[in-house]
């Protein structure tokens, strides 16, 4: 009687081991298709660029889908750099901001800024007028979002401006510097897809087996005292 349980035994092991194997393998290959992308973005006439990292793993291809950056930058003129000093923001992290999928397909960045500079000039003794002081005041916004989904309809835009003042000791004000960008067009380029490392099926295959192979080995030993 144990003699005939033996084959019954071995061939419910065979069937688990080829089981697992199977799903092993079929979620290797799922897992597979994750990818690190990288995107270059150009906003046209130069006005903003730029660049974003993004793992596409989780998309399923079915409707609209949001999936965060993992790193990127912003650069624009649309900065306060030449007004606030160390105090400005000389690009904008893009990290947490989101890009847009339709069907699976790219859609582009959605994504906004801001910054502000208070910052008190004082002439130095050597400078013509001097002495004297005033201080800039300065501000800064911008915005990129998608337009549209279907495949031929969709265009990324991007919104921005920048206004910087001087307020002087008398408390008069002067502009001195204003910008705005309206619905610029903004191009996007994919320039590395780097596959994310995932278990070989067949490796994974392998230690299944001699797992099984392991615990037949006990069952013989126990059948054999």
């Amino acid at each position: 009687m144990i003699q005939k349980q033996r084959p019954r035994l071995g061939s419910a092991i065979a069937s688990t081991i080829l089981s697992w194997f199977s799903a092993v393998s079929f979620v290797g290959v799922d897992k597979a298709q994750a990818a690190a992308v990288t995107y270059n973005f150009q906003v046209e006439n130069g006005e903003a660029s730029g660049f974003f990292k993004l793992n596409n793993s989780s998309l399923t291809g079915i409707g609209i889908e949001e999936i965060a950056v993992s790193e990127g930058r912003l650069e624009t003129f649309l900065n306060l750099t030449d007004y606030g000093g160390g105090e400005a923001k000389e690009y904008y992290d893009l990290a947490g901001f989101t890009v847009l999928f339709y069907q699976g397909a790219f859609r582009g960045l959605q994504a906004g800024g801001s910054d502000e500079v208070i910052r008190e000039y004082i002439s130095p003794p050597d400078e013509p007028g001097a002495p004297f002081s005033f201080t800039y005041s300065g501000g800064a916004s911008w915005s990129m979002a998608t337009n549209g989904l279907s495949s031929d309809m969709w265009t990324s835009f991007f919104w921005g401006y920048k206004d910087v003042y001087i307020i002087r000791p008398d408390d008069s004000v002067d502009l001195v510097a204003r910008s705005i960008v309206r619905d610029t067009p903004v191009s996007y380029t994919l320039v590395n897809t780097e596959p994310e490392p995932v278990p070989e099926p067949l490796t994974a295959g392998s230690a299944a087996l001699a797992l099984a192979g392991l615990t037949w080995l006990k069952h013989k030993k126990k059948m054999a005292v």
